[in-house]
């Protein structure tokens, strides 16, 4: 039985032996790895150290923007500008008011004539050139006198508003009440009142939207038109032509206003009022056109209906032009006869959706040319865009539009080229283009009898400055 159980205890041992043996061989060798790493050369340190550098790096690489920002921030004189410079581009550099371009005065073809020492109070709002040379400045309560050859200037500061510059030397003052109408000419006043035949204006509707306008004939008289009638002066007495005598259907209501415009012919003694009616500033109907003949006043018969007239001028070859509901008429003193014009069909891709409206001005130039300015009308109403035309020998040729709400102010030279006077810039028709020729601070601009181009420049209540362009 021993012999038999013998070998089997051997066999366990040798397999314990194994096992142990493998045990410490594990473990030795794991103690030798271990003495490996610990005694191991510091260049292994250098490589765990460069771990958290790519770490860093991954971190701008999301967000680029921030990358470039440590690299000037380097240089810490240039972050500052840098900052200042890029935060408001995308924001405020399209707001020209927050980087205005500064203004450059250059009179270019205007020569600079005389300056004037004295103060007017006020903004300057009117420039008349007299028929005798001197030159009248005007503010709303003040008017100035001011003659070239003595170097003189009288002024004059007023309790009542200035109603208008006449050609013939006068100054034009009348109080809210209506009366008396005063005139000064540059030394003395004189009155007009009930012995005068001058009267308060008055109405039962809303008094005319438009300003008073002078004008005179060819006998010299001086007409003006009121807020509620058309008078003339003649030597020292006014006739009050009132709408009832002049022949005019009124509304009779007293919300709605009549607006009455004057042109007085240039080869006799001919006269044409045109009116409308509005309510608030909104035109709505009219009854056309009558005319004088110096005794009495008679319907005109145009071919078409009565309408709202909205402008009236005449020419020096006898004809009269009305602009009434947006048609334009002539009429021919000698033929006695009338005939209309009709403006070119609108470029319908440069004004897409827009048509013509209302003639807002009439304007004859030294040649005899008609300038007729239309308002035009769209989606965005009638108010805020224009076009203007020069009639030439029965042909049209659109000469400019304007974006404006009031367009720019025109005038002519002695040789009949017009000007534009736009803000801060003057422009001259060139090749029927009008072409910009001066950078001026304007404050008025007008023409004297021989067709020399006045402007006046300045500052409020400071000293004024009067240039000339000679054709």
């Amino acid at each position: 039985m021993e012999r038999k159980t013998a070998p089997k205890y051997r066999r366990a041992e040798i397999i314990f032996l194994v096992i142990v043996g493998g045990i410490l061989i594990l473990s030795l060798s794991a103690l030798v790895t271990t003495i490996s790493v610990s005694n191991a050369p510091p260049t292994a340190t250098a490589i765990i150290t460069l771990s958290p550098t790519i770490t860093i790096t991954s971190t701008p690489t999301r967000l680029p923007t921030r990358t470039f920002t440590a690299t000037f921030t380097s240089t810490p004189s240039f972050t500052p500008t840098r900052t200042s410079t890029i935060t408001p581009t995308p924001s405020e550099t399209p707001t020209p008011s927050n980087t205005p371009t500064a203004f450059i005065f250059d009179q270019e073809v205007f020569e600079r004539a005389f300056v004037v020492d004295q103060v007017i109070f006020g903004i300057i709002n009117r420039m008349q050139v007299a028929k005798d040379g001197s030159f009248w400045f005007a503010s709303p309560y003040a008017v100035g006198r001011y003659v070239p050859e003595t170097k003189i200037f009288t002024q004059e500061n007023l309790p009542d508003p200035i109603i208008g510059l006449t050609q013939d030397g006068r100054a034009w003052i009348l109080p809210g009440a209506g009366t008396p109408l005063k005139t000064w000419d540059g030394s003395a006043f004189l009155e007009y009142d009930h012995r005068n035949s001058w009267l308060p204006p008055q109405g039962y509707g809303a008094p005319s939207p438009l300003e008073l306008t002078f004008s005179s004939d060819t006998g010299g008289n001086v007409w003006l038109t009121t807020a509620y009638d058309i008078r003339r002066l003649r030597v020292n007495q006014w006739q009050i032509f009132l709408p009832e005598l002049i022949g005019f259907e009124l509304p009779y209501r007293k919300t709605i206003a009549t607006s009455f415009v004057l042109a007085n012919s240039k080869i006799s003694n001919l006269a044409w009022v045109g009116s409308c009616n509005w309510l608030d500033r909104d035109r709505l109907d009219g009854d056309g056109v009558r005319q004088f003949n110096g005794q009495r006043w008679s319907e005109v018969e145009i071919p078409a209906e009565k309408g709202c007239v909205t402008a009236i001028a005449a020419d020096k070859s006898g004809h009269a032009w009305v602009g009434m509901d947006g048609r334009l008429w002539r009429y021919d003193e000698q033929l006695n006869a009338w005939s209309e014009f009709t403006p070119p069909s609108l470029d319908p891709i440069q004004y897409i959706g827009f048509s013509h409206g209302a003639i807002l001005d009439i304007t004859i130039a030294p040649d005899d040319s008609a300038w007729v300015l239309y308002e035009l009308c769209g989606s965005p109403g009638c108010k805020t865009r224009q076009i203007r035309y020069r009639i030439l020998n029965g042909l049209w040729t659109p000469i400019r539009d304007s974006s404006q709400i009031s367009p720019p102010l025109l005038l002519f030279d002695g040789n009949s080229t017009a000007w534009l006077f736009d803000v801060n810039v003057i422009h001259r028709l060139e090749n029927n283009i009008f072409k910009p020729v001066a950078w001026m601070d304007w404050m008025e601009a007008a023409v004297d009898k021989d067709g020399t181009i006045w402007v006046l420049t300045g500052k409020l209540n400071a000293e004024m400055i009067l240039w000339k362009y000679e054709p």
